[in-house]
């Protein structure tokens, strides 16, 4: 909820103006765009201003390791200068992201920052007569340095983590490069020159969110303010679980989002007033996924997604709390026949709360048993293909197979310290408990499935990219449910995840108290690994993975060949845990869905007449 917004408003509030993108599997690329709308006319042309066909693609620190790729899009918001004639926006060319300036009216963007790193921020300063911008070259030279080292070979040690790159990172602070650039009286941009980073200053009262530190695994988010300087945590229950928090400027109060209701499923919007013994007024609640909101006098802006719509934007008045859109950005969606979708409740044997959407074809045959697929593993917002987004919801439905796309349900160490229990994180570990959290919930949510539709119990299956991949896997030993699984990722092979990826995995595992070393606890990976349950396993099974990832799966492909099990791997050049490239994407749908429809029309396999019913 509190990802960059992704769009702006102009400083009058009259324009808005957002970054978007559109696959181009033909070309391999993104058909990206600057565009700005006119708030007081709708039907006003749309500024548009086209960008580079070059994807930004987020990065992060992870486990010390500076520079960690992602195959996800980098969230990127444009900024309006003060006067709202110009407007600042980075955008990937010649392979960095750098800093661009157009007019909002429209017209040629012209490059103000074309370093040779990536531009992380930026901001209008002196009226609008100059940008300052901070860079992460320190990290691209430590990079160089690495390359370098290369032609010496290089000590393998905690910088590699193989399911990534096959050479090492950086690791420690590398710190970043700050700049300044004006712009003249003529509209000229002058050279970008080298400045000391100003140090951060917060002297105005300011809202924020941050984790309780207590207690351990509970991972609970809590509102905070800084009133005259002094900070404050906000100790009512419903401060809890907060996304997004912002200082209201005209009331002197806090509009803050938070998950709550059935599984943390539904979006409740609130106002507090610090200070006071009033708690916090809900002014809002509802389904809808928001993201990426901002606080602008005292409306709301927030991209908005729906089960059956993709993202638009909405103001969300704070007072009154109701909605209004702002910016449709996919009208012809309107043309697309509506979904028949059911949010569905239930609750495992553990006690934790679940969710899922159960999505249905349009025409049901009377009679009919319908084949299922089962989508993991967050079903809020725009159903499209899951986490990772490989197995295309709507797709499958026109092709005549239910969808139930689940959420998982909260981690069970977190569950327990949410409700001030102990947790045992060696035990927990030993029997793969969360595992059996989430296998069970997915029992149940079948349940609630077949209560409500004929299912086709020979033709059911499941996806998922990563603890979905883990889901889909440890049900496939654990029952019969499933005879095939489509996965983006593949195995829990301990010989292979405890040694092959990097000793800063291995120190990972060692802190979350994984039962190692594997082979003094065989009982306990028996519980996990296809390879070891390979004569159990009677299902098809297809993965489809990054280059980078596919390592990881060599040795249960192979164990679970010479098994007999149906097995098949497609290696994706260039990858990354979410696939980036347009072209792999639309691969990936048309051979799943190819494969659902193959299935579909097959016999039930042979080892399926000993099944249990699920």
């Amino acid at each position: 909820m509190a990802a960059p917004p992704g769009f702006a408003i102009s400083p009058d509030g009259l324009r808005l103006a957002v970054q978007v993108r559109q696959a181009e599997p033909e070309s391999n690329s993104y058909c990206q765009a600057l565009l700005v709308f006119d708030l007081r006319h709708p039907a006003a042309p749309i500024v548009t201003v086209m960008m580079s066909d070059e994807l930004a693609r987020s990065e992060t620190t992870l486990y010390g390791m500076n520079g960690f790729p992602s195959g996800n899009a980098r969230p990127l918001t444009p900024q309006w200068s003060p006067n709202g004639k110009r407007l600042a926006f980075i955008q990937r060319s010649h392979g960095h992201d750098g800093l661009f300036v157009v007019p909002s009216a429209g017209g040629r963007a012209i490059p103000v920052a074309r370093p040779t790193a990536n531009v992380l921020s930026f901001s209008w300063v002196a009226g609008g007569k100059e940008l300052r911008f901070e860079t992460d070259a320190p990290l691209r030279q430590a990079e160089a340095r690495l390359v370098e080292q290369g032609r010496e070979g290089y000590r393998y040690d905690d910088r590699f983590w193989m399911l990534a790159e096959p050479v090492p990172f950086t690791r420690g602070e590398v710190g970043t490069e700050h700049f300044r650039v004006a712009v003249s009286a003529t509209g000229e941009w002058g050279t970008p020159e080298p400045i000391s980073p100003e140090p951060s200053r917060e002297d105005s009262d300011h809202a924020w969110v941050e984790m309780d530190k207590q207690p351990l695994f509970a991972f609970r988010s809590r509102v905070h303010v800084a009133v005259g300087g002094t900070p404050i945590p906000c100790q009512f229950e419903t401060c809890e679980n907060a996304g997004g928090a912002w200082w209201s400027s005209r009331g002197r109060e806090v509009v803050f989002l938070r998950r709550e209701g059935f599984a943390s499923s539904r979006t409740g919007i609130y106002r507090w007033r610090p200070g006071g013994s009033a708690p916090p007024l809900r002014i809002a609640e509802t389904d809808d996924a928001l993201t990426g909101c901002s606080l602008v006098l005292d409306t709301l802006l927030c991209g908005r997604e729906r089960s059956a719509s993709p993202r638009d934007i909405v103001a969300i008045d704070s007072r009154s709390g109701r909605t209004r859109q702002l910016v449709d950005l996919n009208p012809e969606w309107r043309d697309v026949a509506p979904a028949r979708i059911t949010r569905l409740h239930w609750t495992n044997r553990f006690g934790i709360p679940a969710i899922g959407d159960l999505v249905l074809p349009k025409h049901l045959p009377a009679g009919a048993r319908l084949p299922l697929v089962v989508v993991q593993y967050e079903t809020r917002g725009f159903l499209r293909g899951g986490t990772g987004d490989e197995y295309p919801i709507r797709a499958m439905t026109a092709s005549g197979f239910a969808v139930l796309s689940i959420s998982r349900p909260l981690d069970y160490n977190t569950w327990l310290a949410r409700r001030g229990e102990s947790v045992d994180q060696k035990d927990l570990m030993e029997h793969w408990t969360d595992r059996q959290s989430a296998h069970d919930s997915l029992l149940k949510a079948l349940g609630e499935v077949r209560s409500r539709v004929p299912l086709d119990l020979d033709h059911l299956a499941i996806t998922g990219l990563s603890d979905g991949a883990s889901t889909a896997t440890y049900a496939l030993i654990h029952s019969r449910m499933f005879s095939l699984a489509l996965l983006s990722t593949c195995c829990e092979d301990p010989g292979v995840t405890t040694s092959a990826i990097g000793p800063a995995y291995e120190e990972m595992q060692q802190e979350y108290h994984y039962p190692l070393p594997w082979q003094e606890h065989r009982e306990s990976w028996l519980e996990m690994s296809p390879a070891m349950n390979a004569q159990r396993i009677c299902a098809r099974i297809q993965v489809q993975a990054a280059d980078r990832e596919a390592r990881m799966a060599l040795s249960s492909v192979k164990v679970l060949r010479e098994a007999g099990v149906p097995i098949e791997m497609y290696v994706f050049p260039d990858e990354y845990h979410v696939k980036w490239q347009p072209a792999h994407r639309a691969a990936i749908y048309r051979r799943n869905l190819y494969t659902l429809r193959e299935w579909h029309s097959g016999p039930p396999m042979p080892c399926f007449s000993s099944r249990l019913a699920p």
